[in-house]
């Protein structure tokens, strides 16, 4: 493991220092939910977001598991870019990873809300099981329940129930629906987002652009691989994941890729204007 540069360090005992608060002052009797709840980063038209979430969610992190291999990330290859840069310009790398984690992240959900916001306007035209059928085939409602405990299918089979029986009371089936796909974009919505992982590929895909022929290793998969094929290879399976949004998955993907994108085109634009000499090349992970 290379030593810990400047900035790192100062990330690093950022994220814990934020981390160790969050975690261990509810044991002292001390309720820090709403105080994460500010610090994550909401959807900008949620009440519940605020300006300064923009930086505030990438020190925040979910759990130890989240935390740990963030930081351990940071350590493996943020030390080797600090070095490679200098300080001020592996912290703008960092901070530009982070921003476009956010904007492919809210880009993405912004058209999710979009499209669905379309289909709510065609259900109000023609409220018909089809329009109703377009809008939650999409969504994965298995593991989703309503406020008072009901399964939101369960709820969603009653109203397609009602369309397809016609009955008298049609206004009231078309105001359940068109509140049933409302309520759904909202909770879209309010899904916060937290920790570092968008600035973290950001790092790794710069690492990968300075350093294309050293070896990397996934812990569950111990076969070495080139970064020029291990990256491209893991975003992959960012963008797979992120399009199928299954329910046991919570994380945002496309925060991943957009943090991707905006530190690989920036490391491949200083990379171009100020490629590395031949003694900072790697091959097979040892220097030459």
């Amino acid at each position: 493991m290379p030593p810990l540069t400047p900035v790192v360090k100062n990330l690093l005992i950022i994220n814990v220092a934020v981390f160790a608060i969050l975690f261990l002052l509810p044991y002292l009797g001390i309720d820090t939910r709403e105080l994460s709840d500010f610090l994550a980063l909401h959807y900008p038209t949620s009440d519940r977001f605020h300006p300064i979430q923009l930086v505030s969610h990438f020190f925040v992190h979910g759990g130890l598991a989240h935390i740990f291999f963030n930081m351990f990330g940071l350590v493996m290859f943020g030390p080797l870019l600090e070095a490679r840069y200098g300080s001020k310009r592996f912290l703008f790398l960092y901070l530009a990873a982070a921003a476009g984690a956010v904007a492919l992240h809210f880009g993405y959900t912004w058209w999710q809300v979009d499209r669905m916001q379309d289909i709510v306007t065609a259900f109000q035209s023609q409220p018909s099981l089809a329009n109703f059928n377009a809008f939650f085939d999409s969504v994965n409602t298995r593991d989703l329940y309503m406020d008072d405990g009901t399964r939101l299918s369960a709820v969603i089979a009653n109203i397609q129930n009602e369309l397809v029986l016609g009955g008298a009371n049609a206004e009231q089936t078309l105001r359940d629906g068109v509140g049933m796909m409302q309520e759904y974009i909202d909770f879209k919505t309010s899904v916060p987002m937290v920790g570092a992982s968008g600035a973290l590929y950001g790092v790794v895909a710069a690492f990968a652009i300075l350093y294309p022929d050293f070896k990397l290793m996934l812990i569950f998969l111990p076969v070495p691989i080139r970064a020029r094929y291990f990256v491209p290879v893991l975003l992959a399976v960012d963008l797979f994941l992120g399009i199928m949004e299954y329910s046991w998955d919570p994380i945002a993907h496309f925060a991943h890729l957009g943090g991707a994108i905006a530190g690989g085109v920036l490391a491949y634009l200083w990379y171009r204007t100020d490629p590395p000499a031949g003694a900072q090349r790697w091959d097979r992970g040892v220097p030459r």
